[in-house]
């Protein structure tokens, strides 16, 4: 037995027994498939099919146990094809990869550069976009790999997630607004407050928006926008109040900005996503794992 003859098997199956249909799926004559499977009995001294009137009806016992078995040996066999292929070949190819701006700001900045420069073969494609798009695009295949925030409301038994920072969000504001002279924030200290927030394809807004729905807190919303920096700069001449991740305070430095804690923070968990599947490619598997171990590191 070989592995063509497994592979015309499995065919006939999955074709619900129509022989004409399996020869068009395998592109072969009826004749050479009928041929085929009647050698294999034989040579195998053994009945696989069912039949009656000359037709085939369904699996016997015997067929039922070839089915299976020879289903995982052509899947493995194929696995291993590809496997050998893709070593005789240079690591190259094409990715795509959605992160939220922010996010590429103050998570990214040393990683990218790095993957990108010591993998001349491989072309990446960044889409930067909020947390909401992005989810969107990897549960549509549009995108291999996203960052995302928690909590992400995915599957875990579809989506593979890797926790790659953990930190916390703050209130940045100028250092002349009344709650600069606070230690720490109460969220209750922002209500009725002009605030400056990510408009809602950021999870951050929901998170903030679910926060203040709990307590009660009902600030003032006079700007909403996809950009961080703009958010950050327009409380700088304001009396506006954005809430941001708070690393961006190591990246972003403005003697007329502060940053304040929360007494009670909302954490700011960044997760690196895919959907599971039985294989990746080679260079889909490179990039999320090469990212996944250099923040493990």
């Amino acid at each position: 037995m070989d592995i063509k003859q497994m592979h015309y098997f499995i065919s006939i199956v999955e074709t619900d027994f129509n022989m004409s249909q399996a020869s068009k799926t395998l592109h072969v004559s009826q004749p050479a498939l009928s041929q085929t499977i009647a050698v294999l009995e034989k040579n195998e001294n053994l009945t696989l099919f069912e039949r009656a009137h000359g037709r085939l009806q369904t699996l016997t016992p015997a067929g039922e146990v070839l089915y299976q078995y020879a289903k995982e040996i052509v899947e493995k066999y194929d696995a291993m094809i590809e496997d050998l292929q893709q070593e005789s070949a240079q690591l190259r190819g094409n990715i795509k990869i959605g992160i939220p701006p922010v996010v590429i700001s103050v998570v990214f900045p040393e990683i990218l550069p790095k993957l990108i420069s010591s993998n001349p073969e491989i072309r990446f494609e960044i889409k930067e976009a909020g947390a909401v798009e992005l989810k969107k695009d990897l549960l549509l295949q549009e995108l291999p790999i996203v960052v995302l925030l928690r909590p992400t409301g995915l599957d875990l038994g579809s989506v593979e997630e890797v926790v790659i920072r953990k930190d916390t969000l703050s209130a940045f504001m100028s250092k002349g607004n009344p709650l600069a002279e606070k230690e720490k924030l109460e969220w209750k200290d922002l209500h009725n407050q002009p605030m400056a927030i990510f408009d809602s394809t950021y999870m951050i807004h929901h998170q903030l928006m679910n926060k203040f729905s709990s307590l009660q807190v009902k600030p003032q919303l006079y700007l909403q926008s996809a950009s961080w920096d703009l958010l950050l700069n327009a409380t700088r001449n304001s009396n506006l109040i954005t809430v941001l991740p708070t690393p961006v305070d190591y990246y972003y430095f403005s003697p007329d900005v502060v940053r304040k804690d929360f007494e009670s923070p909302i954490y700011w968990e960044v997760v690196l996503c895919r959907r599971k599947q039985k294989r990746y490619s080679r260079v889909e598997d490179f990039v999320f794992n090469y990212m996944r171990d250099y923040y493990k590191g």
